[in-house]
């Protein structure tokens, strides 16, 4: 039997085969070892960015931490979060930089009224609404650059904490 075959029963495992199947392409074209340098980094990235078992449970949601180490920084005209593959309303999700006193709904960034993230500086995100079901989440978050290249993603798949981290 072939993934063909199976393809309408894999629902949420989708995305993983997709990832599976673009893994085997890569091994094809460049090499294994390579393919395990590149694994690396991008593991590395990903534990570098998203602060591990983050994701909690806040007033009225969920919220996550960012660590913004020095790779991607700058001013960021649009922010966008998705959770499980649905993009929330700008007004259902709030970001508070380190330092800032008062949290900003995505609604609230522009061109005209950019987040700036520099490095090292934690980012708070706050996201309404959201049911604190305890099954593994995955979360997209989209910055819009007003620099080159201009879309800046970044994904994470976590469990949600009922208590804030120590």
């Amino acid at each position: 039997m072939g993934i063909q075959s199976i393809r309408g029963d894999i629902g949420p495992l989708r995305g993983d085969v997709g990832l599976l199947r673009e893994a085997i392409s890569l091994i094809d074209e460049f090499g294994l070892r390579s393919t395990e340098r590149l694994a690396f980094v991008a593991n590395f990235l990903e534990r570098s960015v998203y602060q591990p078992n983050s994701l909690r449970v806040v007033p009225d949601g969920v919220g996550f931490t960012l660590l913004n180490p020095p790779l991607r920084v700058g001013a960021f005209s649009t922010v966008r979060v998705a959770w499980d593959g649905a993009f929330l309303s700008p007004n259902a999700a709030f970001v508070q930089g380190e330092g800032h006193a008062v949290e900003r709904p995505l609604s609230d960034i522009s061109p005209s009224r950019t987040i700036d993230l520099r490095p090292g500086q934690r980012l708070e995100v706050r996201l309404s609404g959201i049911s604190a079901d305890p099954a593994p989440h995955r979360v997209r978050l989209e910055l819009q650059n007003i620099a080159v290249p201009p879309l800046v993603w970044f994904e994470f798949v976590d469990t949600i904490r009922q208590t804030a981290l120590p």
